[in-house]
Formats: C-alpha cells, sequence, structure tokens
C-alpha cells in the first residue's frame, strides 16, 4: 500500500497533547509509567487475546519506548515497532541493543504513513495510541491497519474511549482524574487533563462504527480500566 503525500494529510508528527518529541518528557515516560503499568503482563493478556505464537509476525504501531514490543518480541517471531518519535524509537533502539534483541525492527513512522515492508503481520497491537487522531483520520488508519494485515489476523486495539452519559460529562471526568491521581500520581494525573482537553478520545459506538467500517469483524470487547476499553478485531479470510 502506497500513499501520494498530500498538503491536506494530517501530520502525525506535529504533536497533540503530550510533545513525546521533546527527550526530556521521553526520559521520564517509563519511570512514570512502569509506576502503574505491568508491560510484561499486558503482553500476556494480549497475546492469548489474539492468539500469538512464536511463528506470528507482529506489528506494534504507537509503540512509545518499546516496554511492550520487548514483551510481544519474546513470544513471536518478529516485531515491527512502530512510533511517530524519532526520541521514542532511538530510546527502543538502545533498549534492543542492551537486552541483544534480535527480532525487533524499531521505525520511525505513524499511522497515514507507515509502509510496511516484508511479510505481513499476524497481528496488529495499536495500544492507548489511536487518540492522537481525529475520528476522520482514525477511520483512514483504520482502513489501513485492515489491509497490512494478513487474512485471518488479529488486532488489539486499546484506547481511552468513553461510555458514560455524554450529559454526565463533568462528574464522569472530575472522577476519572481524581482516580488516576490516586493511582499514578499527580504527573500522570496532568497529563490525561492534557488528554482530556487537547487529544481526540471518541465514544465507544464510534469507536465500534470505524472498527466495522474499516472491514474487521469485532470478536470481543473488554474494559480495561476506567474509560480504557480494548477491541479484539479480526480480518476476515
Amino acid at each position: 500500500m502506497k500513499d501520494d503525500h498530500k498538503d491536506w494529510l494530517f501530520d502525525e508528527a506535529t504533536h497533540v497533547g503530550v510533545d513525546y518529541s521533546d527527550f526530556d518528557v521521553v526520559a521520564d515516560y517509563d519511570n512514570q509509567h512502569e509506576g502503574f503499568r505491568d508491560f510484561e503482563a499486558e503482553a500476556d493478556k494480549i497475546a492469548s487475546a489474539i492468539s500469538l505464537s512464536p511463528k506470528s509476525i507482529v506489528l506494534d504501531i504507537g509503540c512509545g519506548t518499546g516496554g511492550l514490543s520487548i514483551c510481544l518480541a519474546r513470544k513471536s517471531k518478529h516485531v515491527y515497532a512502530v512510533d511517530v518519535s524519532q526520541v521514542m524509537v532511538d530510546v527502543l533502539k538502545s533498549k534492543r541493543k542492551s537486552q541483544r534483541l534480535r527480532n525487533i525492527t524499531p521505525l520511525q513512522s505513524g499511522f497515514l504513513t507507515y509502509q510496511h515492508e516484508g511479510e505481513s503481520p499476524d497481528a496488529i497491537i495499536a495500544n492507548i495510541t489511536l487518540h492522537h487522531l481525529p475520528d476522520f483520520w482514525k477511520q483512514i488508519a483504520l482502513c489501513r491497519l485492515h489491509d497490512l494485515l494478513k487474512p485471518g489476523g488479529k488486532m488489539f486495539l486499546a484506547d481511552v474511549v468513553f461510555t458514560f452519559n455524554p450529559r454526565d460529562y463533568q462528574e464522569t471526568i472530575d472522577g476519572w482524574l481524581d482516580g488516576m491521581r490516586e493511582l499514578a500520581g499527580e504527573k500522570i494525573a496532568d497529563e490525561t487533563v492534557v488528554h482530556v482537553r487537547d487529544e481526540f478520545s471518541t465514544w465507544d459506538w464510534v469507536m465500534k462504527g470505524m472498527i466495522e467500517r474499516a472491514g474487521f469483524q469485532l470478536d470481543q470487547e473488554l474494559d480495561i480500566m476506567p474509560q480504557m476499553r480494548a477491541y479484539i478485531c479480526r480480518k476476515p479470510e
């Protein structure tokens, strides 16, 4: 799949919300997330949900500094770890070198520009990252991911997705922020404020519609944390 670079294409490299092209922000990323995330446990659950095997080719798009990619690499044949932030990718390259991992390919690219080279992926992971795109471009991204995936392949898509009554938004968001502050600390709570204000999380009914319109079959839905939802999707054979 090859897309012409049009001047109207959404620029994923221009940060929205938290600036993950900033070295100091990225340097603190792992410390912040390891305080409330267990990447090994996440990888175990994802691998089970999408039936990963030692023969699986995996695309982890929006991989950040690769905490999940590294764990997935131990469960699969090869992981293509893609992120729009070159700083994030450089951190992953350092981890790959220090851990002597040969089955991870870190690449700087985004949902709308990634061009896959090599064997088509059996599985795609898009974990807490699609919210960087407005809904129009989410739909385009999901279509591109569908077309990349092998027939019969599965996608694990997780993100901040809202299911509450829209008229209850004020008390719901305030309660969510209080919960994040208690779970993960003040800095992550502050980033959540930025997320709500500046980024592009959507509604559950919108996300499901986009998944189905892209051509996926939606096999399962999971609540991960408050306001965070996962979708197990399959490309029909």
